[in-house]
């Protein structure tokens, strides 16, 4: 039982600490000062997050989410903690129309992308640049990297069902048959 329970501090203590640098990547400006521990906050909690995905390494798919965010790291890296997007992408996903060639070099409005030429981008291949339009979700454009962790999670959700319902079923068939009749 201490185990779940540290299990569920780590989910929780991840948990803020990637809502933590959301915001801060989101939010705190690209150049001064704030851009220093923006960088900062992004790299030491990138790192944190994939030693706290590999706490659940018992969950195979615990290496597919440190991976998958490790994929996201390389190019974040080169771009000073921000995700590179090719504009020409934007603009054929038609997903978000108020960006413009104006952009270009800029962080996206509240977002942790920044919009470039597809020249500029460092490791292309790992930027965010597949579209997918989903129901209810609508249009976003996601990395290699994000899909590698999104598989990542499916897997540790469908091991960890399956681990209970093995567990469950062990549990009963030790269970001592009751008589109706007491």
């Amino acid at each position: 039982m201490t185990s779940r329970v540290g299990d569920v501090a780590i989910l929780c203590l991840a948990a803020g600490i990637f809502i933590a640098q959301q915001v801060a990547i989101s939010f705190l400006d690209t150049d001064g000062a704030a851009g220093v521990v923006r960088q900062v906050l992004f790299f030491s909690t990138t790192l944190l997050l994939a030693g706290f995905a590999l706490h659940f390494r018992r969950y195979w798919g615990a290496w597919l989410v440190a991976l998958g965010i490790l994929m996201n790291l390389l190019p974040m890296a080169a771009h000073n903690g921000s995700m590179p997007i090719d504009y020409a992408i934007i603009q054929e996903s038609a997903a978000f129309p108020d960006v413009t060639s104006d952009d270009i070099g800029e962080q996206t409005k509240h977002g942790k992308d920044v919009v470039l030429e597809r020249d500029d981008i460092h490791f292309y291949f790992l930027s965010d640049r597949f579209v997918v339009t989903l129901p209810r979700v609508g249009t976003n454009i996601y990395s290699l990297g994000d899909f590698v962790l999104f598989a990542g999670l499916v897997a540790v959700a469908v091991q960890a069902v399956g681990e209970g319902v093995v567990a469950l079923a062990r549990r009963s068939s030790r269970a001592p048959a009751t008589s109706p009749h007491g």
